[in-house]
């Protein structure tokens, strides 16, 4: 993934939760309501950050292991 679009989901990510925390500090209703599918998309969203992280992570250390 280009790194265009893993910034732009790790801001996506850091926008939902803070919106999850706006709803969870005002007096309403709507954290009972979105509260929860907020927050599981943005961890949904960091999961797929930390695949494309550790994806990389194994590609570098290959390259650092051929033998010819």
């Amino acid at each position: 993934m280009n790194k265009a679009n893993l910034k732009k989901l790790e801001k996506a990510a850091n926008f939902l939760r803070e919106v999850y925390d706006d709803l969870e500090t005002s007096e309403n209703n709507d954290f009972d309501e979105f509260g929860s599918r907020l927050d599981e998309a943005a961890a949904a969203i960091e999961a797929i950050l930390e695949d494309v992280e550790a994806a990389s992570k194994e590609d570098d250390e290959d390259e650092g292991f051929e033998v010819d």
